[in-house]
């Protein structure tokens, strides 16, 4: 009895132990971003089985073992969080992907963590691209990753940029990166065929895009195969979260003006027109015999009817006359939500602005969907719709007379803009089939407009086989449609001479992919230690081009008529289609050993219609490998690292963008590449001479990479080292005329790229209500020519030589001006030991100079403190010079005095001897001061300040008593100043600094906005 009563005391005991361990721990979940609570949110203790939901409050309470247990808390959307049960409340706020993008990073074909990543990859947040005042994506990349740049040209809104990743990948074939949207490669770039440019990009609403992922070395681009050599855009659009329904609505106004005015630079006045006139004319000794010239008489010859009958009383600014402060707006609204189940994202937008010269201007309408589902905890489907149709009112550019850039530095000032009843002067000079148009008239009665629908869809599948095994199917689409018209009026202008002409233009574009891959997660060693990582997968693509169009001349008085339609002479009537198609098979994979050591692979065998039919497949691949050293032991102690990772990759990649049919031997009919028509009869003949074993372009490339973070990351910094060879660049060969052609297309070129980019970021001050942070990144790289079918190719400015800079200029050198005679002189050669003042003595030289800029970078930093925020961008580009081929007309030494109103800078000009300036004397009808020389390069070194933004957030105690998630107020300029080096530069550097040469583009615009964005 004794033995029982002593065994059942002992039972209670342990019992009673037992549940006095045991503890009931209570708290709330809510989300980072709104501080709203989360439902079912699933909370769970590490290492045993026990575990619940968060209540519809975010409220949960759990039974745990210990003090010492661990809670672990997850939710769809938001990134995992664990917390020790060392307290009987324990309330956590979880933090939503865009929170955990520094952990997680979208690379090719899904997602790797900092940890297992080994290529060289660039990122940017939502934040610091939607609400941006840019009409597109490519425009707001300026400046925010090292070793891209991003320069656009012109000032037309919705024109595309031109991106470069590390350098000129190509000599003939494009240059620019592959983007991929939702994981589908998009056909990008300029699209239209009629007006001056239509981005393929602005379509897509920057408000819609969650990240976007630069992809820069072999060892992230290569599994794009033949289309990764110039690097890859990754954008990943906004994804619903479980949770709270969310919705969030933005609204902007603002204003655009003209940004980089030079008044060094500026047109002349009429006043200082008549004074440079006179002094040019008694400059010409044939002049001054001719009409008996004298200081006394000159300004009534200049001003007088029988002389040049300049009207001093008129002084017209063409510049304000074909500039404006135009508008800018955007409205914005997305709904977030959804369950474990079912997640959602709604987004609609519109955006319009003004450009900076009348009639010009572009407005997009953009909707987003995304749609997630899990039918079964193992089979998940859903759906991303991006739908957008933007319009675009475009104007001419270039040396264009109806160009209104170029009207309002070339035309006098002594001639009236308007008649006295406000109507566009049309009269004297400026009649038609005078010479320069009125652009007052030409912005009037021209009309340019592209109106294009743009549509990316993808369906997804994914099916879990096994906990670490699963199949994805999707099937993307990327749709574009344009809808070009131009209009030349039939009284004035381009359109005179043929009675009014009209062009319309039809462009489709449908390109379809399929993606199917199979992901494996394999735990060798069962303790998570050492871990593979493999996916792999078949890819089939295909674009479909379809064009069309028609013209015709002797179009009606009425302006209002102005489609093909109404006219009376048909002029053309062609259409077009043509295509490409790609199938892939891709691997890629990693190993890891306690993220600590990291080896990382990728295999691509392409095949491809654009190239020979002897070599249509290719095979790509990479290798890359990384030491987490900050992991080691030796290293974790040190409490002041907390990153110190070294990588490095080696692989080889392609650039298929050469065009369709470039490998083919083509025959035509009638117009097709050669006029075949005889006699109004249809004819035909072989047009192009092909290869069968023409193949893509080749770049083999090799990166270095430290990753350093000090002080709980309070101080960051990334070193990389590149080299770039990219081989078998496609060249035009010349061949004998007795094969019918002057020339064949083959790969002969060969082009090095390489350099080193840096990256700092740092936060100086935290407290718990300031916080000021750093960033500065800087990029330099070095271009070669290492092939090419001869030694040297001269293509005016450039010279293409093997072993200089594709950008290289290459002309005779101006040696400034005798300072006894006002002459212009040169150097007779390179060695610069000899002037010569005839001009066809001097010979083109190999410059030291580049379009190309020796660095670029940014500078940003932000400020906090209680619900204040101020954020600046500086962006930076040094060491290229600009090519002002128009500079000869501006600038003429007194050629064109009179014709053509001049710059500024000819008041500068020798006066007498012993006059040191580089202007020469100014003789009416000179013709040797204003020949191409050096003398036409710029510097394009300059500092803007890019983007600076000042807001206000709401408290919190406001916000609730409002029921109102979050309200946040801003300001935001961009282009708001810019320093240039070079005084003598007319235009702002950046739209001289895409190609190396000003082209007359509408003028960069500089904006401020007003903007509110608020959260329910």
């Amino acid at each position: 009895m004794k033995k029982l009563l002593l065994s059942m005391f002992f039972l209670v005991l342990t019992a009673m132990l037992g549940f006095a361990q045991n503890r009931t721990i209570t708290g709330t979940v809510t989300g980072q971003d709104d501080g709203q609570p989360l439902p079912g949110v699933s909370v769970r203790v590490r290492g045993v089985n026990i575990g619940t939901q968060t209540n519809s409050d975010g409220k949960y309470s759990i039974s745990v073992p210990s003090a010492s247990s661990v809670l672990e808390f997850s939710y769809i959307g938001y990134a995992t969080k664990s917390a020790t049960a060392s307290s009987t409340v324990v309330n956590v706020v979880l933090a939503g992907d865009a929170q955990s993008l520094t952990e997680v990073i979208v690379t090719g074909y899904g997602t790797t963590t900092k940890a297992r990543q080994t290529g060289s990859v660039g990122t940017v947040a939502a934040k610091d691209i939607e609400a941006t005042p840019f009409t597109s994506v490519d425009k707001a990349l300026q400046g925010r990753v090292a070793g891209l740049q991003s320069t656009g040209a012109s000032g037309q809104p919705g024109a595309m940029q031109q991106i470069r990743i590390r350098g000129l990948g190509s000599i003939s074939g494009s240059s620019e990166p592959l983007f991929v949207i939702d994981g589908i490669p998009v056909n990008s770039g300029d699209l239209s065929r009629n007006t001056t440019s239509a981005n393929a990009l602005a379509g897509i609403n920057p408000n819609d895009i969650e990240s976007l992922t630069v992809l820069k070395d072999a060892s992230s681009t290569a599994i794009y195969g033949s289309r990764g050599s110039n690097g890859v855009v990754l954008i990943t659009t906004k994804s619903g979260k479980a949770g709270k329904t969310k919705i969030r609505v933005d609204a902007e106004y603002g204003v655009v003006k003209p940004g980089v005015f030079n008044d060094a630079t500026r047109p002349l006045t009429t006043e200082e027109n008549i004074l440079l006139i006179g002094e040019a004319l008694l400059n010409s000794p044939a002049n001054v015999t001719q009409y008996n010239l004298t200081p006394a008489n000159i300004r009534d010859f200049v001003t007088g009817e029988d002389g040049f009958g300049i009207n001093p009383d008129v002084n017209t600014n063409w510049y304000d006359e074909v500039t404006r402060t135009g508008a800018q707006q955007q409205y914005n609204v997305s709904i977030d939500g959804g369950n474990e189940k079912t997640q959602f994202h709604i987004g609609g937008g519109y955006f319009t602005q003004d450009a900076t010269v009348p009639r010009s201007a572009f407005k997009r309408y953009s909707g987003n969907l995304n749609l997630k589902h899990s039918l079964t905890d193992k089979f998940t489907i859903g759906t991303n719709i991006l739908l957008s149709s933007t319009n675009t009112k475009g104007l001419s550019n270039g040396g264009a007379f109806a160009n209104p850039v170029l009207g309002s530095l070339f035309l006098m000032p002594d001639l009236a803009a308007r008649n006295a009843d406000g109507t566009p002067n049309m009269s004297g000079p400026l009649a038609p089939g005078s010479g320069l148009f009125n652009p007052i008239a030409i912005l009037q009665l021209d009309k340019q407009n592209n109106n294009t629908q743009k549509a990316i869809t993808s369906f997804f599948a994914e099916y879990k086989l096994l906990p670490n095994l699963k199949l994805t199917s999707k099937y993307g689409i990327d749709y574009n449609n344009l809808e070009e018209d131009s209009y030349n009026n039939p009284t004035y202008g381009d359109g005179r001479n043929v009675g009014g002409r009209t062009y319309r233009d039809y462009t489709r574009y449908f390109n379809w992919v399929w993606t199917n891959l199979v992901d494996y997660r394999w735990d060798i060693t069962k303790d998570d230690n050492l871990v593979a990582n493999i996916k792999a997968g078949y890819e089939a693509q295909r674009s479909q081009n379809y064009n069309s169009s028609v013209a015709a001349y002797n179009v009606p008085l009425n302006i209002n008529y102005n489609v093909p339609s109404v006219g009376a002479t048909p002029i053309t009537a062609n259409g077009n289609n043509d295509g490409y198609a790609f199938a892939s098979l891709l691997a890629i994979g990693d190993i890891s050993y306690k993220n600590t050591y990291v080896l990382s692979g990728s295999f691509r065998r392409d095949g491809s219609s654009r190239f020979g039919s002897e070599k249509q497949y290719g095979n790509f691949w990479s290798l890359g490998g990384s030491w987490n050293a900050d992991r080691e032991d030796f290293i974790e102690q040190l409490d002041w690292i907390s990153q110190l990772k070294v990588r490095g990759s080696y692989g080889v990649n392609g650039n298929a963008n050469i065009g369709n049919n470039a490998w083919r031997n083509l025959y035509g009919y009638t117009r097709t590449g050669y006029n075949f028509v005889y006699n109004g009869a249809i004819g035909s003949g072989p047009s192009q001479y092909g290869v069968n074993t023409l193949t893509w372009e080749k770049t083999k490339s090799y990166d270095i990479g430290v990753d350093l973070g000090f002080f709980k990351n309070r101080l960051t910094a990334t070193a990389e080292y590149y080299n770039r060879q990219s081989d078998d660049l496609l060249l035009s060969v010349p061949v004998s005329y007795t094969t019918g052609f002057p020339s064949y297309v083959n790969n002969f070129g060969g082009m090095q790229n390489k350099g080193w980019e840096f990256s700092l970021g740092g936060t100086p001050i935290r407290t718990d209500d300031f916080q000021w942070t750093l960033n500065f990144n800087i990029s330099l790289n070095k271009n070669k020519i290492t092939n090419l079918v001869t030694d040297k190719t001269v293509s005016s400015p450039f010279i293409r030589q093997v072993g200089q800079n594709y950008q290289t200029y290459y002309l005779p050198q101006y040696a400034g001006v005798n300072v006894e005679t006002g002459a212009p002189q040169w150097y007779k050669d390179a060695s610069r030991t000899e002037v010569v003042t005839s001009y066809n003595q001097a010979q083109r030289v190999l410059l030291d100079k580049t379009a190309a800029p020796k660095a670029f970078g940014s500078v940003s930093t932000t400020f906090n403190y209680k619900g204040f925020g101020l954020d600046a961008m500086f962006y930076y580009n040094f060491g290229n010079y600009i090519y002002n081929g128009f500079y000869q007309y501006q600038n003429s030494g007194g050629a064109y005095l009179g014709n053509y109103n001049q710059s500024a800078n000819e008041l500068n000009r020798w006066q007498k001897p012993g006059d040191v300036t580089d202007v020469p004397k100014l003789v009416y009808g000179g013709t040797n001061s204003y020949a191409v020389s050096d003398r036409l390069l710029n510097k394009g070194d300059f500092i803007r300040l890019r983007d600076v933004t000042l807001s206000y957030s709401l408290p919190q105690s406001i916000l609730e008593k409002a029921k109102v998630g979050s309200v946040r107020v801003y300001a935001r300029g961009s282009n708001l100043w810019t320093w240039v080096k070079d005084d003598k530069l007319a235009f702002d550097p950046e739209a001289g600094g895409a190609g190396g040469t000003n082209n007359f583009e509408l003028f960069i615009p500089k904006t401020v906005t007003f903007g509110v964005n608020v959260g329910f």
